[in-house]
């Protein structure tokens, strides 16, 4: 009975190892995609600047370039504010996914922990069972060769 017990739990441990194991495996994809969502938020910011800086530095511009230039900036300011939007729905998400993650890692600690002190403890159960058999059978034998004399 005792040994279905543990195969049990070791199933168990088993199980949310997996759980753990796709936790981890959205936290990390979340937190790639954030890194990806930062470069592209980086790139937008210096390719504003950079404009931004031509039309400063540029002394001959005309009405008509200017108003491209500025309507082209108005736009990538609206990426900017895009990117922002989608950089802060990803840290909401990327937090969820860690709450999880440390979620799943604990329930699988627990329940690691749960099993090796039932190993341990039918380990001892066994061994203690053993001593006994050995006890009972060097009395026996120890009854057997005196009842012989």
């Amino acid at each position: 009975m005792a040994n279905s017990k543990l195969k049990r739990f070791e199933m168990l441990v088993e199980l949310a190892q997996d759980e753990l194991d796709k936790a981890q495996e959205t936290f990390l994809a979340v937190r790639q995609q954030l890194e990806s969502s930062e470069e592209q938020l980086d790139s937008l910011q210096d390719y504003h600047a950079n404009h931004l800086s031509k039309i400063h530095n540029d002394k001959e511009i005309t009405m008509a370039q200017l108003q491209t230039t500025q309507a082209f900036i108005d736009n990538v300011n609206k990426a900017i504010l895009s990117q922002k939007e989608q950089m802060a729905q990803l840290t909401q998400v990327l937090e969820k996914a860690q709450e999880t993650w440390v979620e799943k890692r604990a329930r699988h600690q627990s329940l690691k922990n749960i099993y090796l002190k039932l190993k341990r403890d039918e380990r001892v159960r066994l061994d203690k069972q053993e001593q006994k058999m050995l006890d009972e059978l060097a009395s026996q034998q120890f009854v057997h060769s005196n009842s012989s004399k």
